[in-house]
């Protein structure tokens, strides 16, 4: 999955967010530049960034979401959108920032 620090922002202003903090993005997006990464645990240095570090003002939850619906489409992978969800509010509220767990978590609802 490629994407830009420009995309994420574009993205989360879609759902009413601003950028307050970026340094957490920039290591999640340099991660994507990582060969030996798989393409779920590059997702899942993306999410934590997202949903732990909370870089947006708004709209985190929604652009984390937004970003798994997208890699499941680009991979054409099966979604459970309910445990999707579920998994992603988890996540959140828990604080869960080891990428092993956040990563099973995802290929549990993507596959």
């Amino acid at each position: 999955m490629k994407i830009s620090k420009e995309d994420l922002i574009r993205i989360n202003q879609g759902f009413g967010g601003n950028l307050r903090n970026d340094s957490s993005l920039d290591y999640a997006i340099e991660s994507q530049n990582n060969n030996k990464l798989g393409n779920y645990k590059k997702l899942a240095y993306l999410l934590r960034a997202i949903l732990v570090d909370h870089p947006f003002s708004d709209g985190n939850k929604r652009t984390a979401m937004y970003l798994c619906l997208s890699f499941a489409e680009e991979n054409n992978k099966q979604v459970d959108r309910d445990l999707l969800l579920e998994q992603t509010v988890s996540i959140a509220k828990n604080n869960i920032n080891k990428i092993r767990n956040i990563e099973w978590r995802i290929r549990n609802a993507i596959r």
